[in-house]
Order: C-alpha cells, then structure tokens, then sequence
C-alpha cells in the first residue's frame, strides 16, 4: 500500500472514529447525560477488548480532571454499559464496553425514533382532516390549497413508509441482539 492510501485510510478510520464519538456523545445528552460521557463510551466502544482502558488514559486523553472521568465512568457502570475489572496483583481498574450494550442503546434511539415519528403522523393526519374540512371548495381547488393538501399527503405517506422500515430494522436488530446475548451467556 502506497503513502497515500496508508494516509487515505487513516483519516477514514479517524473520520468513521469521530462520527461514532459524535453519535454517542449525542445519545448520551439526549438520555440526559453529558457529552464527555458520549465520549468516553465512544472510546469504549472502540477499543479492543482485549486491552480495556486505564482510568489514567482517559484522563489523558480528555485532558480533564480525574474526578470527572470517575464519576463519568461510575455512571456508565450504572446504566450498565461497561464493566471494570481488576488483574490480580494490580491496583488499577480497566474498562471495556459490555458485549450488547451499545445495540440496547441504538434500539432504545430507535424505539424512541418511531414513536416521536408515529406521533408527528398522527399529528399530520389531524392537520390534514381539518385542512379538508375546513378550506371552501373554491379554495381546494385553486393550485395553493390543493398544493398544500398534496404536500401534507405526501408526507403522510412518507412517514408511513418510514415507520414500516423502521419497524423491520428494529426486528432485525432485535433478533442479532438476541443471538449475541445467547452466544455470550453460552461463552
């Protein structure tokens, strides 16, 4: 591979890194907690198992106090997300993401995602009803209301599309949960 592919891949591997670290710091401070929490478990996420993180190194490498990279990491134990263990002999405690956590997080984003679009459906079929019932039927025809109606229809069907969709990822996501929670138990 030539310096410039190396170079290529590289920044791809970063940029994927960072777009990972960017969606769990958002999940993170939609579930109320802060976006250094979204980060670590980003970094959590994608660090090999087979050498979990030092406290220490997260001090480092977020460059802040290491009370706060404690209290992040306890409530991540919390919600069940990581685990820590000690090696025999040592006094440092290493961190690593558990095996499912990060899909129960994408199927709650997801789960939370339907619903809030189920409801703007309902919301949008609502408008529509008194939309038609309440333009005259001079203003249905003229080139606006029939415009708006067809835009509000269109929508509607958009969102009913969209949430059959979602409704199948969120069974095909659900199922590989599964089978991993089931090859887990069995390791």
């Amino acid at each position: 591979m030539s310096d410039s592919q190396e170079s290529k891949v590289a920044k791809d591997i970063i940029k994927l890194e960072e777009e990972i670290s960017n969606f769990f710091e958002d999940l993170m401070y939609d579930r109320g907690g802060s976006p250094l929490l979204g980060r670590i478990y980003a970094l959590c996420v994608l660090t090999d198992p087979e050498m979990p993180l030092l406290q220490k190194d997260l001090v480092t490498r977020f460059n802040v106090n290491p009370s706060t990279i404690s209290r992040n990491l306890k409530e991540l134990e919390n919600w069940r997300l990581i685990t820590r263990r000690r090696e025999p002999g040592s006094r440092e405690w290493k961190y690593q993401v558990e095996d499912t956590s990060f899909l129960e997080l994408l199927v709650k984003r997801f789960e939370d995602t339907a619903v809030n679009l189920r409801e703007r459906g309902d919301d949008l079929r609502r408008i529509r009803g008194h939309w038609g019932e309440t333009l005259s039927k001079e203003s249905k025809s003229t080139e606006k209301g029939s415009s708006v109606l067809s835009v509000l229809d269109l929508l509607i069907n958009w969102i009913s599309i969209v949430d059959k969709e979602l409704e199948d990822f969120m069974e095909r996501i659900h199922s590989r949960f599964l089978e991993m929670e089931k090859d887990h138990l069995s390791d």
